[in-house]
């Protein structure tokens, strides 16, 4: 009987303050928390492996607030925190992510030498061949750092592709598809020197 009347107190004092601390002293709670935890542990967020931002899954919906660890790395997915608002997962951003937030490509080379229509460029293969030192001979490293290679992103997907300027003469029907394979036509080597200007982002 003790017990049933501890646990009717425990609910109401719950009910009727609204608030509840986890902790080495229960007995005080900040006044505009609904939850406080306190101690020397940390706290253990769901962990689960989202699909896609714009899909609910595995849950059954969007709920604006809800907040998982990602561990999945799929589609427009990888490993971290994310939140949802209500119509897609967002990614919260790191020290880390801000500082690799968009750059530009790597220096690649055109064949202009002749019209050519309906050509192709792979840009983020020619990115991650360059990252990772794949071509052996054609790099310098400095003393001391890792001869690995220079980190990259792994999948196509992680990022979007800009072209901010580009030389009309030479360049024309351009357009880049989500895996960053790049269309182009070639206008005849109308110029002794062309330019354009490519800019990866991270999603």
């Amino acid at each position: 009987m003790k017990n049933i009347y501890t646990f009717v107190f425990a609910l109401f004092a719950v009910t009727a303050f609204s608030q509840v601390k986890i902790g080495t002293n229960p007995q005080t709670i900040n006044a505009n928390a609904m939850l406080e935890i306190e101690g020397a542990k940390g706290l253990l967020l769901p962990r689960l492996a989202l699909e896609k931002t714009t899909l609910a899954a595995p849950l059954t919906a969007h709920v604006a607030g809800m907040t998982v660890y990602n561990t999945a790395t799929v589609e427009d997915v990888k490993p971290g925190f994310y939140y949802n608002d209500g119509v897609k997962w967002s990614k919260m951003v790191t020290t880390d992510d801000k500082a690799v937030k968009f750059f530009y490509m790597p220096s690649i080379t055109f064949d202009t030498s002749q019209d050519r229509l309906a050509q192709t460029k792979d840009l983020f293969t020619e990115y991650k061949n360059q990252f990772a030192l794949a071509t052996p001979g054609h790099h310098v490293i400095s003393a001391g750092a890792p001869t690995a290679g220079i980190p990259y992103f792994a999948t196509a997907t992680e990022l979007y592709y800009y072209i901010t300027e580009y030389d009309t003469a030479v360049f024309s029907n351009i357009s880049i598809n989500a895996n960053g394979v790049m269309t182009y036509d070639v206008k005849a080597a109308t110029t002794d020197c062309s330019l354009i200007n490519i800019v990866f982002v991270v999603k």
